[in-house]
């Protein structure tokens, strides 16, 4: 499974400024976690992330920053504002009632995979994600995530991607942001060209029999 880099940060709806969104880029860093504004007691936090690529996604590592629950949705940077985006993981808990209230457990780590995530953004490529951190039981301290890992099931950044500019699906709504999943040009070009080659070979073998047997 080949990691995903995510390449900036979109959007975000708050920060602390000692530990602000962009620690996410760098699953590996040790600058710390993404935390909420000291000041914000909303007990929602959200981000949007641009992907270098769009990729269908199969694993999503979470380290856990004192968060209850977690939804992360799914779009494509070619969508227009108002589009709604896909869920691909419901709000999931990372922290129970008590662990909230008492301040333990903060810093889990959960990892998801392709059984977790929702049809029909799972199997579909993405370039963006939209993260929905909630701590509901507590407003007396900061929360957020410590990191974000994504892979794919593509094996290497070479492998073939759907473009995000590509058409919807005809297999999904366009609310559910499908991607149509098509050969590309090349690979029909040299499947017509093996087949030619192939019928060349035929005919040279069918030819050569043909004269051995007037020449017989």
């Amino acid at each position: 499974m080949a990691p995903v880099k995510i390449s900036h940060v979109v959007s975000y709806s708050s920060q602390d400024p000692k530990y602000p969104v962009e620690n996410l880029l760098n699953p590996d860093s040790q600058k710390g976690p993404w935390l909420s504004c000291p000041q914000d007691k909303s007990g929602q936090l959200k981000a949007e992330l641009q992907l270098e690529r769009a990729v269908p996604i199969s694993y999503i590592d979470v380290g856990n920053c004192g968060c209850a629950f977690l939804q992360i949705d799914v779009g494509r940077s070619s969508w227009s504002l108002d589009r709604p985006f896909v869920t691909l993981l419901p709000a999931t808990m990372l922290m129970s009632l008590a662990d909230s209230k008492q301040g333990k457990n903060r810093s889990g780590v959960r990892m998801f995979k392709d059984d977790d995530f929702l049809a029909p953004a799972s199997g579909e490529s993405w370039d963006r994600l939209r993260l929905t951190c909630s701590q509901p039981f507590t407003r007396y301290q900061s929360f957020g995530l410590a990191f974000l890992r994504v892979r794919s099931s593509l094996d290497s950044p070479d492998d073939p991607v759907i473009d995000p500019s590509a058409p919807v699906s005809s297999g999904l709504s366009q609310d559910h942001g499908g991607i149509k999943k098509e050969g590309s040009q090349q690979l029909q070009s040299n499947n017509i060209r093996k087949a030619l080659n192939i019928n060349s070979r035929m005919k040279h073998v069918a030819g050569t029999s043909n004269h051995r047997e007037r020449r017989s």
